[in-house]
């Protein structure tokens, strides 16, 4: 680790090229009284950040944004990470800035509110070459205004050991289309997740420190899309998670699913 906090994940390859933080936001009370607090709160960690509720496809995001969001049904589930109704995005260069905001939110809202939070790192994409990247990254989604893709999906994960221990050739297998050990022709995980390709905006965020550490995840995959292409992302999610069409699918375990609404501010 140098100086400025970024870093090299030693226990996996890759350089962090970026850093982000999820902060997940449970106030104890739903009353204006807190919603007043919880926006006010918000207005002070957000300060030098840029608002990403605005952003329109930039190939150079800002140094420093911010995004807010909310549940669409808070009061019907239970208030776990699950169900925070409130939850908040910080993306910077800097590790130690992610820090900061960290600790004046939990400064602004511990006497009301619980948060839940987690870190990633954006690299360089591991599993891809020239024809990958003209098939899934070229023709990708590009990012869009909260006002359009409002629907926002955060979804932590991590893959087995069994996984790690593959040959890093191995594991890129499973993202194409192959024949499995059987000799059965499966889509991979590319083939799979097509529909969303052109539909839905997706991101993901390595575990800054490497995979495989106790009580984290490895990543956190991220999801925004339009009301029309909700749908398009489920049906996404139950081919991604066919073994059959998928098999990289029976080495990972999913965390707590987050669904929510891109807002200007709380």
């Amino acid at each position: 680790m140098n100086g400025n906090g970024n870093g090299f994940a030693g226990n996996h390859l890759g350089v962090n090229l970026a850093y982000t933080k999820f902060f997940f936001v449970t106030p104890s009370r739903d009353d204006e009284a807190t919603r007043a607090k919880l926006r006010a709160a918000g207005g002070v960690v957000a300060r030098g950040f840029f608002n990403d509720f605005e952003a329109e496809g930039r190939d150079a995001p800002p140094h420093e944004t911010i995004q807010f969001m909310v549940r669409a049904d808070y009061g019907e589930i239970e208030a776990t990470l699950t169900g925070a109704p409130y939850a908040l995005q910080v993306c910077s260069k800097y590790r130690p800035r992610l820090k900061e905001t960290d600790v004046e939110l939990h400064r602004r809202v511990s006497e009301f509110a619980d948060v839940t939070s987690f870190e990633g790192a954006v690299r360089v994409p591991q599993y891809t070459s020239a024809e990958m990247h003209a098939y899934a990254y070229k023709a990708a989604m590009a990012r869009g205004s909260g006002r359009v893709q409002r629907n926002v999906v955060i979804i932590p994960m991590s893959k087995s050991q069994e996984w790690w221990d593959k040959a890093g050739l191995e594991r890129q297998t499973y993202f194409y289309p192959h024949a499995d050990r059987s000799g059965t022709h499966v889509k991979g995980h590319a083939r799979a997740a097509e529909p969303g390709i052109s539909t839905i905006f997706r991101k993901l965020y390595y575990n800054p420190d490497g995979h495989g550490r106790d009580n984290e995840w490895d990543f956190v995959t991220y999801f925004e899309c339009a009301d029309e292409h909700l749908e398009t992302f489920n049906q996404i999610c139950l081919s991604l998670r066919d073994v059959r069409q998928n098999p990289e699918w029976r080495y990972v375990t999913e965390g707590p699913e987050w669904r929510g609404r891109r807002v200007l501010r709380w």
